[in-house]
């Protein structure tokens, strides 16, 4: 299936530490998450499947700073300012059994 034809259950903006991204945006969907934005070479859409996600960390933050950890498998984790919503994306992970999700304080 084309991802410009489902609907996402939850979507965000985000920054990415560690990488640039601009107007960057992060959506789930059932199967998986997506990262997409703009870089310096062009458009980027990451789609991680949820199954590869082997943690989700939620970070205390100060404004501007990572707030969110994803954590898949055989790749780099991205480091995550989720602009808005970010309780709404720990329930989402922590309801869902494939994921393992730690609250830092």
């Amino acid at each position: 299936m084309d991802p410009d034809d489902r609907e996402p259950r939850l979507r965000s903006d985000v920054a990415l530490r560690r990488r640039t991204l601009w107007l960057g945006e992060m959506e789930l969907y059932d199967d998986e998450l997506a990262i997409s934005g703009w870089r310096w070479s062009g458009s980027v859409w990451r789609p991680i499947p949820i199954t590869e996600i082997r943690q989700v960390e939620k970070w205390p933050a100060p404004e501007g700073m990572v707030n969110l950890v994803i954590r898949p498998e055989n790749r780099d984790d991205f480091y995550c300012r989720v602009e808005g919503g970010i309780f709404y994306w720990v329930k989402e992970f922590r309801d869902d059994e494939r994921t393992d999700v730690e609250i830092r304080h």
